[in-house]
């Protein structure tokens, strides 16, 4: 009898320690669920079209394609391989501002396309996320529509002008908000840099910033570009070796840093 006692208690023990452990299990999956929960409405919400978030970016690009000539198939490939880097650098939030230069006339108070980078799905969670759900909005609402976006860019369009003094301050303006003081601001541009409007026109020889500075047409064109860094991809074409000189460089150098900004990199693309 007293056997049986004992091993009756030893079961009880086995249930409750059983009943315990399941408990504890229980709980576990309901704090981790319920953390998940509360995480996913702490999330920021996010614009359907752009996948920003409301309020300031941590930082702003603008790339900037020069439509008014072709680009040749090694400059394009070139800049294929550089975008693909481009893309695996951005930090999670940067808004990405798409624009064109050309000479159609027509609204430019907003970028051609904009999209802010979203998380890769690789530092996720996968106790309480998706990486792969994660991973494939990546994929499907930011590389692939920033992939066709480029690659229609780099297709030349018919133009009479090439207004590129004029892109940095609709840039200036629609890119960068007024109170981002403290964000990283950035615009690259992808562009021969041969500046060609009724006004000023580097085909006719003119490449003195001294000369441009003290024109009303500058004073009219001008903006504020102070804490932003211009980066120039820099587009050779065929037959302007006279006009795409050392001296070329040291002009928009200047008118960048006239405006405020710095000219960080001039790098002359293959081609």
């Amino acid at each position: 009898m007293a056997r049986y006692q004992k091993r009756q208690q030893r079961t009880q023990r086995k249930n409750r320690l059983g009943i315990l452990l399941i408990g504890c299990v229980l709980l576990i999956a309901i704090g981790l669920g319920y953390f998940g929960y509360i995480r996913q409405k702490l999330q920021p919400a996010f614009d359907a079209a752009t996948l920003c978030p409301p309020g300031q970016s941590p930082a702003y690009i603008a790339l900037v394609f020069d439509k008014t000539d072709a680009y040749n198939s090694v400059q394009q490939r070139f800049l294929n391989r550089y975008f693909s880097a481009f893309k695996t650098e951005l930090a999670v939030g940067t808004r990405i501002a798409l624009y064109v230069i050309d000479d159609l006339d027509r609204d430019l108070s907003a970028p051609d396309f904009e999209v802010c980078v979203p998380r890769t799905g690789e530092e996720a969670n996968a106790l309480y996320e998706n990486p792969k759900l994660i991973r494939r909005r990546w994929l499907e609402r930011f590389e692939q529509p920033l992939d066709r976006a480029i690659a229609g860019f780099m297709q030349p369009a018919h133009a009479d002008q090439s207004p590129i003094m004029e892109m940095f301050q609709v840039i200036a303006l629609s890119a960068f908000p007024v109170n981002a003081t403290n964000a990283t601001k950035k615009i690259i541009i992808v562009s021969d840099m041969l500046q060609h409007t009724p006004e000023w026109s580097h085909y006719r020889s003119r490449m003195d910033f001294s000369a441009l500075a003290q024109t009303a047409y500058f004073q009219r064109i001008r903006t504020d570009l102070e804490g932003v860094e211009v980066q120039i991809l820099y587009v050779r074409r065929d037959g302007m070796e006279k006009l795409q000189t050392k001296r070329h460089a040291l002009f928009w150098a200047e008118f960048i840093a006239a405006m405020g900004g710095r000219v960080t990199l001039i790098e002359k693309i293959d081609g």
